[in-house]
């Protein structure tokens, strides 16, 4: 096949362009002259043609419609120096381009990148070649940015940009349990009375009877689907659903509804993470020499105070309208103290304790060993206890002084206070993230998974370019039995992936969530406080005000408070 030149008429007989419709490329022909010095004094010496110059030439490729090719840096200026010294040939000078697209899907298919050369004098990019491509490489339609494409097409230089982008899925909400009635009722006051006020008759135990709805589940949803730039399915995360604790305890499910939880039996609802149920109410004065102590299958109401030495556990709730002196509390549900809650030490023999399955909850606390599987709460202080929580220990969130001073705070969800520390640089340590069996399993997997992932895309990646090579009969039999053996490991480590995944799904409920863990201080943060966050340490050496202490790139970081 021949290769069809333009040839165009110079209007310099010392030079001319030459275009090659094929390959594009515009050449300079110097032609055959000699370089001659002007001799004004010599009659009849011939008329010399004006000196060649770079605006000429660019004039002249404008005039023939050349002057949008491409032009490698300096190639006029060598065109234009032989042209001056006479060097007779033909140069390549410039080129015809058409604009280039090409368009890439992420290995992971979340984007579609678009790679633009613009057109030098040749084909401008249209938007039937990026449908072309697209439909190639096939880019589903709903993941397109109208905007990124338009930039696309507008472009006046070469483009880089994320055209698709894949739609994630909405993960399906958990589960949720709505209890229905409050646990306690507002005393109301005559303030028209003689009789003296109580100012700590402030709440009494709500009772329910037979057949009244207490508690609501609301389902757990499967969520909406995604799509990755391809077009295929991002299957959403679903929902953890929760099951009505058994046996039932004092309920019974709506036989008309099996979200709706009713009471069947007159008492008290005490509610649980897992549902509720209705407890019979015992109510003593005190517990005291004329008590002793107390094991009750049922919530108590204690009207003034829980003596020293003495030990009560009960099914339900415990609200105690006084104190607690050096004493045990074990309740199966909440416990809620009035007054203080005081212990002498922290030794084994004579100390104070109180364990709960849900909140606890007083006005102070000082020298107590204190356990919730819920969230703990104080109004004024919180003074060298040993406390855990499965939630998070709030000191003075509503009103009080919030004062956490000295002892050890454990909390998996986060602590919150007004003050922490104290002017004396009590040594005062606050950990948070609980160190489990089942957390420490859950990482190791985890790290596992991430390694996994990390050699599956490796190998990818490498089988791929094998791929891109060309044809089994051009790559070699030694290049194709790499291929078939990573593509054996790649299948192995795709199902271990999905074994480790699955591990880690099962695992994650019964571990503690390590994530945004924060220590938030409302007022002030002294010296000798010990922060420990997921086994990293980092320990206050001033006084700073309104800060907040988190993780953060595998550090602790203690940053102003944020709202």
């Amino acid at each position: 096949m021949t290769t069809e030149i333009k040839d165009l008429t110079p209007v310099d007989p010392r030079y001319a362009f030459q275009l090659d419709e094929r390959s594009g490329r515009l050449f300079g022909i110097v032609n055959p002259h000699s370089v001659q010095t002007p001799d004004a004094d010599v009659i009849g010496s011939p008329q010399l043609l004006t000196p060649p110059t770079l605006h000429g030439l660019k004039t002249h490729l404008r005039e023939l419609g050349y002057d949008t090719f491409f032009f490698p840096t300096n190639s006029l200026q060598q065109f234009l120096r032989k042209l001056q010294q006479a060097d007779q040939g033909k140069y390549v000078l410039g080129e015809k381009r058409d604009a280039k697209l090409k368009i890439t899907v992420a290995h992971d298919k979340l984007t579609a990148r678009a790679q633009m050369e613009p057109a030098w004098g040749g084909s401008p990019l249209t938007r039937e070649m990026i449908a072309a491509e697209l439909r190639r490489v096939h880019v589903a339609e709903q993941t397109l940015n109208a905007e990124k494409i338009d930039a696309l097409c507008s472009a006046a230089g070469a483009a880089d940009l994320i055209i698709a982008n894949a739609i994630p899925p909405i993960n399906g909400t958990n589960a949720k349990l709505e209890p229905l009635v409050n646990t306690q009722i507002a005393v109301e006051h005559d303030a028209d009375a003689e009789e003296a006020i109580d100012q700590h008759e402030v709440y009494e135990f709500h009772s329910v009877k037979a057949g009244v709805a207490i508690m609501r589940k609301t389902p757990a949803t499967p969520g909406t689907p995604g799509m990755d730039v391809t077009g295929k399915v991002v299957k959403p995360k679903a929902g953890t659903d929760i099951r009505f604790a058994k046996p039932f305890k004092g309920v019974e499910v709506d036989p008309a509804d099996e979200n709706l939880l009713l009471a069947a039996i007159d008492g008290h609802p005490v509610f649980t993470r897992q549902g509720a149920r209705v407890e019979p109410v015992m109510s003593v004065k005190a517990v005291d020499i004329h008590t002793g102590n107390i094991d009750y299958d049922g919530s108590l109401v204690v009207h003034k105070n829980i003596e020293a030495g003495y030990h009560v556990r009960v099914s339900g709730d415990v609200l105690v309208k006084g104190a607690v002196f050096r004493a045990r509390v074990q309740s199966g549900g909440n416990i809620d103290i009035r007054g203080g809650v005081t212990g002498d030490d922290l030794s084994e023999d004579h100390n104070c304790v109180l364990q709960a399955e849900g909140d606890i909850t007083a006005k102070f606390f000082q020298h107590v060993r204190i356990a919730s599987r819920s969230d703990v709460h104080v109004l004024e202080y919180l003074m060298q206890c040993d406390v855990t929580a499965e939630g998070s220990i709030n000191a003075g969130t509503s009103r009080g002084r919030g004062c956490i001073i000295g002892g050890h705070c454990l909390a998996n969800v986060g602590v919150n206070a007004k003050v922490l520390g104290s002017e004396a640089y009590v040594p005062t340590l606050v950990q948070l993230g609980c160190d489990t069996d089942a957390n420490r399993l859950l990482t190791a997997l985890t790290q596992q998974l991430e390694k996994r992932t990390g050699e599956q895309t490796q190998l990818q990646q490498i089988l791929d370019k094998i791929r891109c090579t060309g044809k089994p009969t051009s790559i070699g039999q030694t290049t194709l039995d790499k291929a078939r053996k990573i593509e054996q490991t790649l299948l192995l480590l795709a199902n271990k992936i999905e074994e480790l995944s699955e591990q880690i799904e099962k695992l994650k409920p019964h571990a503690k969530l390590t994530d945004n863990l924060t220590v938030r201080v409302t007022a002030k943060l002294y010296p000798n406080v010990t922060v420990k966050i997921n086994n990293l340490t980092w320990t206050s050496e001033k006084t700073q005000q309104r800060v907040q202490v988190g993780q953060e790139n595998g550090s602790i970081i203690c940053g102003p408070l944020k709202n």
